[in-house]
């Protein structure tokens, strides 16, 4: 009797438990810089990029982009780049987000950002609106001169 007693108890102590770990949220917590690392996708679906730590700061790669065969994706060039050393590199593969540093509150910014159609570099800021959806902003010298564009978590 007294064993089926302690039996009872300790799967009483271990649905408590249980009950707690599952309301509370069993999930592992991510450290907050590394909630930007993954794979994400342009609102417009014809862009993704795959974020990731590097040395310290974070840092995008397009990884996919729309185009109308994926023999010409993978062949493009940044041709629009103004340095000639540069302008034969594959836009497939290229980083074009780099440098970003987190800096609280589901915001990295004091990075760069180049885009590949003007071959200009600009300022970068991404901020999480959601666990999911990211706003990317590249900007000139100043946050309210530049462009965002809606990123969602893939």
């Amino acid at each position: 009797m007294v064993a089926k007693t302690r039996i009872l108890n300790l799967l009483s102590v271990c649905t408590v438990f249980i009950i707690l770990f599952v309301i509370t949220g069993f999930e592992t917590t991510v450290p907050a810089a590394r909630r930007l690392v993954g794979v994400w996708e342009s609102e417009e679906k014809n862009l993704r990029m795959e974020m990731f730590e590097e040395n310290g700061h974070f840092a995008g790669k397009m990884i996919w982009f729309q185009c109308s065969s994926n023999a010409i994706m993978q062949n493009l060039r940044d041709t629009e780049n103004p340095d000639d050393r540069l302008a034969d590199r594959k836009l497939l593969g290229l980083k074009l987000v780099d440098k970003l540093s987190y800096q609280g509150d589901n915001v990295w910014g004091s990075g760069k950002i180049y885009d590949p159609n003007s071959g200009n570099t600009y300022e970068a800021r991404i901020q999480l609106s959601g666990p999911n959806t990211a706003i990317v902003r590249g900007y000139w010298k100043y946050k309210w001169f530049g462009r965002s564009m809606v990123f969602n978590r893939l």
